[in-house]
């Protein structure tokens, strides 16, 4: 397990089982965006979840935590009980977490955190990106240097190339130093997303 210090306030915390990256923000409240495996050994203090989907790998360390709130797009709410859709059955689990959820709205704000939320669907039905001070948490949508996976079920490779057009304008909107925080993988800034993804170079065609 790997920790990286990506700036005062925010820790990448690497998870299993598939080398999730999850981030703790640490902040009053403390929020963890996409918890895995070993995240409950990082965070004891209670704190508010948001995920960017609800995948297995993203949400398998919902257990660890003491969640005060719990913030997921409506599309996925039920895949936190149901194993064939957070696709724990292929890892040989039965996982489900019951608890209250909230539906992520398009902006709110945490103590003095304000979050944007940009739903960006095609890995899965309800993915979304997160942004808050400068920093842009992309989940499963993109990586420094490809996007998720459209061939599980959910995916959608036609929406995934709606969704990539949108990011594409959406990045090249943010200023080139801000940094691009995704699933799993290296982080990287805006402009080395946009140069070096080739799925976003593809949208240029």
């Amino acid at each position: 397990m790997r920790i990286l210090h990506i700036n005062d306030s925010i820790r990448c915390v690497v998870t299993g089982p598939i080398g999730t990256n999850s981030y703790v923000i640490d902040a009053e409240p403390i929020v963890v965006i996409d918890p895995g495996y070993g995240i409950g050994t990082f965070v004891q203090k209670p704190c508010i979840v948001l995920l960017t989907h609800g995948h297995f790998d993203h949400i398998c360390g919902l257990k660890e935590l003491r969640v005060e709130r719990l913030y997921i797009s409506e599309q996925e709410a039920s895949w936190l009980v149901d194993p064939s859709l957070n696709l724990s059955l292929y890892f040989g689990e039965r996982f489900v977490f019951n608890c209250e959820v909230e539906y992520l709205p398009e902006n709110f704000t945490m103590g003095k955190l304000d979050f944007k939320v940009y739903r960006t669907p095609g890995h899965t039905p309800g993915s979304v990106m997160f942004k808050t001070n400068g920093v842009i948490f992309s989940g499963d949508t993109i990586f420094l240097d490809s996007i998720g996976r459209t061939d599980l079920p959910g995916g959608d490779e036609a929406t995934m190339r709606k969704t990539l057009m949108f990011v594409k304008e959406l990045l090249s909107s943010f200023e080139p130093h801000e940094l691009v925080l995704p699933g799993h993988g290296e982080i990287g800034t805006v402009e080395e997303v946009l140069r070096d993804n080739l799925f976003l170079r593809e949208e240029e065609r």
